[in-house]
């Protein structure tokens, strides 16, 4: 008989064995914690695709399944390949309560994103998202720059997540789970930030336009153009160009951010042209034509060449660009030409924030690095090249007239900032406010604003003039305090504002005065009223949900009052009936109409939810065990004279109450919502429309 080797063996048994390692599919656990805002996914799965497979080839086909790989930490981006990536990872609830998540794909570039839910055990497929930059803003899910999906999780639930992303060039698999509140706090920090870094890059552009028209020179035409695409860059990269400017035209948006990166890097090409002394040798000038062309190309670029190959070409002119313009400064600044050091010093500092950026884009850095502070290090870098290369303009300003002149110049950016702004002193009365802020207060000129707060100062736009007590205090406590008001605008109708104010102490020689910005943050605070809406209701019959009852129970057993409590458990009878016979429209027809019949007649104090399926719950305050009798025996009185009707048939409802009063024994709210529970199995064994009583006996029956 031929002997085997051993290795053999081993190999055979790995051949074996690897599709059903393959298969194993990590669970990404979410517990209880609420305190965590944020999760990353930590087992995600992917796999490349044609455009031809759909999902259902892949849960029917177990080659795909096995075929999904791991997302190792160093591969955090895809190259497309005109080909749709599907990722893949298993979410499970760990606790024993419902939850609610939001999941962020965290690149506002992707042309199209599907979000998909599978149940693992029935493989039903639940299509939750389809969004991307190829459909208009306004078919959005919520109404953010990137692409959130709501994820709702049963108590102790598990599901599978597909993700499917199609891009014409890069996919990069940066996955996260938010809770809502943290998410809509990130947001709006996100907003303001981003609205100061663009209203800097248009102030710095408004500057250099403003020297152009007074000195005609062209390094500060080529600056102004400079800074103004390096804003609409940084607009379109960060989402926030899509919603403002173009919102129903997708199509153009990758195009456009193309156009404006070439833009930029061609108006860098000519400032350090322009600034530089001597003329250049031809080796350089063959270079800063090169250069030219190269800008040119990727401007153009949305007409010529698509997808893979015009991201390439991106990075390369990127790369080209600075990295010639700080070899030809430094060049430059080596043969002593005192202005091309500043130059080259900064050319080298954009270059390596450019790389950086570039990469954590890519996913590379994530934990080192954030994009808003990689953005902030670029906007400084872009302010030391102004230091440095205009360094003999400031020298020029010496005399008294242009020194006014000059703060001519700052006043008018101050009245043309994007985010609202005031001057005003330390009683409160207002002295200056640009434009801005007369749009968000509602008025058309600065005299009218002054007139409104002559006699009652900046208090009149406080919806609750306590709170700008107390931010006053704080602010001479601490000398500058920002907060969240709700304010009134000047027709009285309300809004919510982000509110940062400075106080400056009083000198020898000029009073103490404040100033400060107000943002308009209405927008963000429906969003997130929304979500809190949508979490506490339930989104058929709008009524409260089990979660926020069990809450709601909870936070009273907490309190500990005196008087005891009662919690009705309401089944009905005929749902299931009438849902399987004529199906799910009629079923949650019944549904509503019912609770709307049996939220008549309540108390203000009492609250009725929907639990799940044909089941409520009455949470009724301060009633003990007879007081809640009357209650049961009013509510079924109402159903008995309630008729439910569909397609011309009438059908008579009824339905078996369990009460349980909550008293002092300790027991969590699940407990007490349970026994209620038994309370009415006992009462259906009875017959229909009946009522019992929880009574301890039945806890050890």
């Amino acid at each position: 008989m031929v002997s085997v080797k051993p290795w053999l063996y081993a190999l055979l048994l790995w051949l074996c064995s690897w599709p059903l390692l393959a298969s194993q599919i990590e669970s990404n656990r979410l517990g209880a914690d609420t305190t965590t805002a944020k999760s990353n996914i930590q087992h995600l799965y992917y796999l490349s695709a044609t455009s031809a497979v759909s999902l259902d080839d892949i849960l029917a086909d177990p080659a795909y399944t096995h075929s999904f790989q791991p997302v190792q930490s160093d591969k955090r981006i895809m190259i497309s390949d005109n080909r749709p990536v599907w990722f893949k990872a298993r979410l499970r609830n760990t606790s024993k309560q419902p939850a609610s998540w939001l999941l962020e794909y965290n690149f506002p570039m992707v042309d199209k994103l599907e979000v998909y839910q599978v149940n693992r055990a029935s493989k039903d497929i639940e299509l939750l998202n389809r969004t991307g930059n190829d459909y208009p803003f306004s078919e959005r899910s919520l109404p953010y720059r990137g692409y959130i999906t709501e994820l709702n999780f049963a108590s102790e639930q598990e599901f599978d997540l597909y993700l499917k992303v199609e891009d014409a060039a890069i996919i990069p698999s940066d996955i996260t789970l938010w809770q809502p509140e943290a998410f809509i706090s990130v947001q709006q920090g996100n907003a303001i930030f981003d609205g100061v870094l663009s209203s800097i890059l248009l102030m710095l552009a408004l500057h250099s336009f403003i020297m152009f028209n007074q000195r005609r020179q062209r390094q500060h035409l080529y600056q102004g153009l400079f800074f103004t695409c390096f804003a609409m860059v940084l607009a379109i990269l960060n989402g926030l160009a899509f919603p403002l400017l173009w919102p129903d035209n997708p199509a153009i948006n990758l195009a456009v951010l193309y156009i404006f990166a070439g833009l930029t890097l061609l108006c860098l090409n000519l400032f350090i042209r322009a600034r530089l002394e001597q003329p250049l040798s031809f080796v350089w000038h063959k270079v800063h034509i090169f250069n030219n062309l190269l800008t040119l190309s990727l401007l153009f670029s949305p007409l010529l060449i698509g997808g893979e190959w015009r991201f390439w070409l991106l990075l390369g002119s990127i790369i080209v660009v600075i990295s010639s313009n700080m070899l030809l400064t430094l060049h430059y600044a080596i043969a002593g030409q005192k202005n091309a050091r500043s130059l080259a010093l900064a050319c080298f500092f954009l270059l390596m924030s450019a790389a950086i950026l570039t990469m954590a884009q890519l996913g590379y850095f994530k934990q080192l690095l954030e994009w808003h502070y990689l953005t902030l290090l670029l906007i400084l870098l872009c302010m030391t090249v102004i230091h440095f290369s205009l360094d003999h303009i400031h020298a020029e300003l010496t005399t008294d007239h242009d020194s006014l002149r000059e703060l001519a110049k700052y006043k008018t950016l101050f009245h043309q900032a994007a985010e609202g702004l005031f001057v005003g002193n330390a009683e409160g009365q207002l002295l200056d406010a640009n434009l801005a802020l007369l749009q968000i207060l509602g008025y058309q000129q600065l005299s009218e604003l002054r007139q409104d707060v002559g006699g009652n100062g900046m208090a009149r736009f406080y919806a609750n003039p306590s709170e700008r007590q107390d931010f006053i205090s704080q602010l001479h406590k601490f000398g500058q305090r920002q907060a969240e008001i709700r304010g009134l605008r000047a027709d009285r109708s309300p809004f919510w504002a982000l509110l940062s104010a400075r106080l400056v102490p009083a000198t020898a020689t000029e009073p103490a005065f404040i100033h400060g910005s107000v943002i308009d943050i209405s927008k963000q605070k429906l969003a997130y009223e929304q979500l809190s809406y949508q979490a506490n209701h339930d989104a058929i019959t709008g009524l409260y949900n089990r979660h926020y009852l069990l809450q709601q129970l909870t936070r009273s057993l907490y309190q500990g009052t005196k008087r005891h409590s009662s919690l009705l458990f309401i089944d009905v009878a005929q749902f299931n009936d009438i849902n399987n016979r004529y199906g799910h429209n009629a079923g949650d027809s019944l549904l509503k109409q019912l609770g709307q019949q049996l939220a008549q007649n309540l108390a203000p104090a009492d609250m009725l939810a929907r639990l799940e399926k044909d089941q409520y719950a009455l949470l009724s305050p301060g009633k003990n065990a007879n007081e809640a009798l009357v209650i049961a025996y009013r509510l079924i009185d109402q159903v008995k004279g309630f008729n439910f009707s569909w397609q011309q048939q009438q059908f008579t409802i009824s339905i078996n109450i369990g009460i349980r009063v909550i008293d002092n024994s300790r027991q969590d709210s699940d407990s007490f919502l349970m026994q209620a529970a038994a309370a009415a199995a006992s009462a259906r064994e009875k017959g229909q429309n009946r009522i019992h009583l929880y009574t301890e006996p039945m806890a050890t029956s």
